[in-house]
């Protein structure tokens, strides 16, 4: 997940999803007071798109404060740098990197200070220590502060990790595959563990959906650029064995009955359907 440009080129669903779900939500945050006086912590910038073309926009609205500041974060180095080159020229921004499933560090939260807001689209997912995720959120928030997480719960992907995982030929390079699925791909009940979560790290005013959502590549290449861009193994694999990994990640998807022909059987009248559950979370400390 290190591909920053070609993240930017392939998350059409990050982005639909991060577009409709801040539409529903903006009248929800509040974004009112002296100027200077709101933050905002955004986790999993990637490559910097989402929290630009879609959050910002929201702190020009009637009514809105100036923020004091904004820092993007994300795990990943190439990411962090991709997005400061690409947002350079905007200087109320900053991009560092932070994990925030793990214990954060001393001194960087004693640079940091609290937040008024903290935004997430499609991170939460990856971080296999829930727990450890949500209460630094909730650390990092200063009283009254509000917090807008969208992540997946499941989605077909993770399963074809999985089968994956099982084959000879690639389970050297996916040695360690659960740390890249969903802690909630096989929970029966996911809104129920996250409300225990967010009430043990203590939150007291919260909400939580999980929304059943469709999304459909046009083509295989739109396909093999989105599984790419996210994909965690490929790295791992020597060029030669890449486009293979793809094909074969392909055929599973056709077995699993996810792809069907628009026109007639040819790859590039093929529609790739990717049927998924989206967790979102508005919280406030």
């Amino acid at each position: 997940m290190n591909k920053a440009n070609l993240y930017q080129q392939a998350n059409g669903v990050q982005r639909r999803d991060a577009m409709e779900v801040l539409k529903e939500y903006a009248p929800l945050i509040s974004w009112s007071g002296q100027p200077g006086e709101a933050s905002l912590l955004d986790i999993g910038c990637g490559s910097g798109d989402v929290l630009v073309d879609f959050i910002l926009p929201l702190l020009k609205t009637p009514g809105a404060a100036s923020l004091g500041r904004v820092l993007a974060t994300d795990i990943s180095d190439q990411m962090v740098r991709y997005a400061r080159e690409a947002y350079k020229n905007l200087r109320t921004v900053s991009f560092e990197t932070l994990d925030i499933g793990s214990a954060l560090d001393a001194v960087w939260l004693a640079r940091s200070s609290l937040f008024s807001h903290v935004t997430s689209f499609y991170c939460l997912h990856w971080v296999q220590s829930q727990h450890a995720a949500f209460s630094n959120i909730h650390r990092l928030l200063r009283p009254g502060g509000e917090c807008l997480l969208v992540f997946l719960a499941n989605n077909p992907i993770f399963d074809i990790y999985n089968q994956l995982s099982r084959s000879p030929k690639w389970s050297k390079y996916m040695y360690d595959v659960e740390k890249y699925i969903s802690p909630y791909q096989y929970s029966e009940n996911p809104a129920s563990e996250i409300e225990d979560l967010l009430c043990t790290v203590g939150f007291q005013h919260y909400q939580i959906q999980v929304r059943d959502k469709l999304y459909i590549y046009e083509g295989l290449d739109n396909l093999k650029r989105a599984v790419l861009a996210v994909n965690p193994f490929s790295e791992r694999m020597p060029l030669e064995l890449q486009d293979k990994f793809l094909l074969d990640y392909v055929a599973v998807v056709r077995q699993l009955y996810l792809a069907k022909a628009c026109t007639d059987e040819n790859d590039c009248n093929l529609q790739f359907i990717s049927p998924y559950k989206l967790v979102i979370v508005y919280a406030k400390k």
